[in-house]
């Protein structure tokens, strides 16, 4: 196996430089040794020599001279041994070069530690011995080496009881431990107190017994102390185990942790930026310039998802379109939700602490396989709006999803985004029967109610505010929550904060509505009072994205008018007082301030002078039950005289401009001269428009209705509803299977359609009118006086 190339040779080669640098080191070398033999000096030859061999540079060292020099070290170097004769002072040495920076090594070890000043740079490779005491002093003494000098028997001031002390440095190396006395036998236990900081490294080997400490526990205790109460504070760290059983009762304040949990996930949508939803034409042309430089045209802009620049988040935009983006409203979390939906983001993004939207996806369906298509999009993904379930409708709008955006466009059934549920244009008699019995039983309509769209009350509540036992019918005949919502109850009891989550606003928004006025601080918006046919086109589409159309709007009556009338006339209101049942009779007294004048003298009752919206609550529950709903009451009693000029329909403002009103004399109240007419002197063109603000010839001359009891009932017996009864009242179709709606005051069947009061007294008389029929009763009455009193006379 051939080296790498760099280790073939050394870092640096040896060049004629080193090579003579090498040969006089060596001689220098030589010559020292040969100099240390016989002098007296060789401690201080010696450490000259330490200090000139420590300058030697540290490129040499790197070059590998220190190997060679151990080699010419391994000579044995000759120590001075001291000879009977006393020492003779040696002249000093002469000087000598500089010296180096390279330590020398002796072998064996000199006889005294050598000091270098300054320190070496390196430590040495193993610990120095301890040297022996100087016999070699720098004045010699007169005595012999037999006898000790004075100098080594008197106690040096450092030396107490012949063992040295640490008050002051000695000049050389002690040959004793420093300490002034030694400790007799080393401790049972440890020191009371440990050190300050821990010890630098373990012992080589183990003690030979564990040190105890000063006040140990007797035993462990057994078993662990519990507490009632939580601890004050949360502990760091979780505890080793849990309970096997959950605690019988909570504590008494909640723990907390010290980091926060995890859920459930803070998130809030950022508000919506409506001007994206504006139509193009409706834009204005600093609007348009900016939406130019997000690369949108009239046919992006109006549909929405065909812009690819929708498909990058904020991050991805260039500088000059994020100019654009804030000027329209934009910043980045509104422009990821709303523009992207967070569709560029990656998976592990979507869960970061600043985003927290991956949850949404999740309730989609959606995982890190799907994301990253590496299987198939859930089922979500290919369903409509309005065909995902309650959550995934509400995660979708999380994500700043609503119909037409999810949806890329309007998929509509039949115009409208829920399919319309059939049954529920049914006229009551239409209805099958067991439908309709669910319907009367379960959920009260009645057959007025379920026959006039959106007068019973039940319609004004949402799926979430019926019954169990109303949501289990109502899903028994074919509702589910969304066609209830949207079909029944049009969002109408929605919130307005609910609205704007689902996106419903924008299309009350559309029709006028507000949130103020939503909410009834400020007044409704005329497109509430105006009919379907007075709606602009684009009002009418927006309405169908609540489920309107043209019978639901007007709240149309599904029971057959054949007459004049733009509704069915309330047959019930023109039967005079006594022949009205009790209940009605009741309702009408109690709440609607009738009574036998005001109800048989048309016109007169300060009730009818109230439109239905002026009426309370409890009225118009009563009113239902006389028959009456807001058409028909503001028509057939009102006449709509309480309406201001702008709420009341187009048709109905040219029938009233045809019988002299205007829109001056409307709200000044000033009367058109034709309501001093009698209805016989109407032309004919003025009894066609005044039919159509529900006049005709009883109602507009302000008949009564009250009628004289015919003598050819017998005594005791009263009459209502045309039947002759016992007395203890009934309804005028007992035991009778004829349909109500046809059937007269004097129990023979009418023609439904007479508009006239005296359609409903007895088709074989005569009379056209309650005049008529009032002055042949006169006649008879002056002509029973007269016999009277003819009688008497004779």
């Amino acid at each position: 196996m051939m080296l790498p190339r760099s280790s073939l040779y050394p870092r640096r080669c040896f060049n004629t430089r080193h090579s003579l640098f090498l040969i006089g080191l060596l001689l220098a070398t030589s010559m020292t040794l040969v100099m240390s033999k016989g002098s007296t000096t060789s401690t201080t030859s010696n450490n000259v020599r330490v200090r000139e061999t420590r300058k030697i540079s540290k490129d040499v060292v790197d070059d590998g001279l220190v190997p060679m020099m151990r080699l010419l070290k391994k000579t044995p170097i000759p120590t001075y041994s001291p000879t009977t004769e006393p020492p003779k002072k040696q002249p000093k040495p002469k000087k000598t070069d500089p010296p180096t920076y390279f330590p020398t090594r002796s072998f064996p070890p000199t006889d005294s530690p050598t000091v270098s000043h300054p320190p070496t740079n390196f430590p040495s490779p193993r610990p120095t011995k301890t040297p022996p005491a100087p016999d070699v002093v720098d004045t010699p003494s007169d005595s012999t080496v037999d006898k000790p000098s004075d100098v080594v028997d008197k106690p040096s001031p450092n030396v107490i009881n012949g063992a040295p002390t640490t008050a002051a440095p000695m000049d050389g190396p002690t040959t004793s431990p420093t300490t002034a006395a030694p400790t007799t036998s080393p401790t049972d236990g440890p020191t009371r107190s440990p050190s300050d900081s821990p010890t630098r490294s373990p012992s080589y080997s183990p003690t030979s017994s564990p040190s105890t400490s000063i006040n140990p526990t007797a035993i462990p205790s057994m078993p662990p102390t519990e507490t009632q109460q939580p601890t004050e504070s949360p502990s760091s760290t979780p505890s080793a185990l849990p309970s096997s059983q959950p605690t019988s009762i909570p504590s008494i304040s909640p723990t907390t942790s010290t980091m926060p949990s995890m859920a459930p996930i803070p998130y809030t949508r950022s508000s919506r930026i409506d001007l994206r939803y504006k139509p193009w034409s409706k834009l204005s042309s600093e609007t348009r310039e900016l939406a130019t430089q997000l690369d949108y045209d009239e046919t992006t802009w109006n549909t929405i998802g065909t812009n690819p620049i929708e498909g990058l988040n904020w991050n991805r935009l260039t500088r000059e379109q994020i100019n654009a983006a804030q000027q329209l409203g934009y910043e980045p979390f509104s422009w990821d939700c709303w523009q992207n939906h967070f569709q560029s983001y990656r998976w592990i993004d979507l869960g970061l602490p600043y985003i927290q939207v991956g949850q949404w996806w999740e309730q989609l369906g959606w995982d890190i396989y799907t994301w990253n298509r590496y299987e198939d999009p859930p089922e979500s993904d290919a369903l409509g709006w309005y065909e995902l379930s309650v959550e995934e409708r509400e995660a979708a709008a999380q994500l700043c999803y609503f119909r037409s955006v999810w949806d890329e466009g309007d998929v509509l059934i039949d115009g409208f985004p829920i399919e319309r549920p059939e049954f529920r244009y049914r006229h009551w008699m239409e209805l099958e029967e067991g439908v309709r019995d669910v319907v009367d039983t379960s959920l009260k309509y009645s057959a007025l109610s379920w026959n006039v769209l959106g007068l019973d009350a039940i319609e004004k509540r949402d799926w979430a505010a019926l019954t169990s036992y109303e949501s289990e019918a109502a899903a028994e005949i074919g509702f589910s929550q969304l066609t209830w919502d949207c079909w029944q109850n049009h969002f109408q009891s929605y919130s307005w904060d609910d609205l704007t989550f689902y996106g419903l606003d924008l299309p009350y928004l559309a029709l006028g509505w507000t949130e103020l006025s939503w909410d009834g601080v400020e007044a409704a918006p005329p497109s509430k009072g105006m009919s379907w046919k007075d709606l602009s086109q684009e009002q009418r589409q927006v309405a169908s994205e609540l489920c309107f159309f043209r019978d639901n709007w007007d709240g149309l009556d599904m029971t057959p008018n054949n007459g004049a009338f733009p509704f069915p006339k309330v047959k019930q209101r023109y039967v005079q007082w006594v022949e009205q049942p009790a209940d009605a009779r009741r309702m009408a007294g109690d709440t609607l301030f009738y009574n036998k004048t005001t109800w048989n003298n048309l016109g007169t009752a300060e009730i009818e002078k109230r439109s239905w919206e002026e009426l309370t609550e409890h009225q118009k529950s009563d009113a239902v039950s006389l028959g009456f709903y807001h058409r028909t009451w503001d028509c057939f009693l009102n006449h709509y005289r309480s309406y201001v000029w702008e709420n009341i329909d187009r048709d109905s403002q040219d029938a009233l401009q045809v019988l002299g009103w205007s829109k001056e004399s409307w709200e000044e109240k000033d009367v058109s001269p034709s309501y001093d007419n009698e209805w016989s002197r109407l032309s004919e063109k003025e009894q066609s428009v005044a039919a159509v603000l529900c006049f005709f010839e009883d109602n507009w001359d302000g008949n009564t209705l009250e009628v004289v009891v015919e003598p050819s009932i017998e005594e005791g017996t009263a009459v209502e509803g045309g039947v002759a009864t016992d007395g203890e009242g009934g309804s005028p179709n007992a035991g009778s299977n004829t349909d109500p709606d046809a059937q007269t005051t004097t129990g023979v069947i009418r023609d439904p359609n007479v508009d006239s009061v005296a359609g409903i007294s007895n088709p074989t008389d005569s009379a056209n009118s309650v005049g008529t029929f009032g002055t042949k009763t006169m006649m008879g009455t002056l002509s029973f006086v007269f016999g009277t009193f003819i009688q008497f006379l004779l």
